[in-house]
Parts: C-alpha cells; structure tokens; sequence
C-alpha cells in the first residue's frame, strides 16, 4: 500500500524555495501540482506530487 501524506502549502513553499502566491498560481496554471482540499478550510498538496516536480526540476538541470 502506498503512504499518501500531505503537506501544508507552507511546507511545500519552504521545500521550493517559493512563495505561497507563486505556488498557488504555478498550480492554477498547470506548472505545480494541483492543491487539494483537505478540509473545508484546509489546503494542501501530496507529499509525493511535490518531491516528484522537485526531482523534475533537478533531472531538468542535469539534462543541460
């Protein structure tokens, strides 16, 4: 069984490097994974969603 965690948009936003904006329109358009309701108040992304687009960015580099 695979462990779905999530993490805070916060979270995510330290692990970027990114602001909070930048992520939340990155995911608008496509460019983020998508944010997910996780509560009527509370959003959040898949921890895994998020370290798969930051080792696409590394392969992306290395890629050069």
């Amino acid at each position: 069984m695979t462990n779905h965690s999530f993490i805070s948009l916060t979270t995510a936003a330290k692990r970027t490097s990114l602001s909070r904006s930048t992520l939340r329109n990155y995911s608008k358009q496509g460019k983020f994974p998508p944010l997910i309701a996780i509560t009527e108040k509370r959003l959040g992304f898949l921890l895994a969603d998020v370290e798969q687009w930051i080792q696409e960015r590394i392969a992306a580099r290395e890629a050069k």
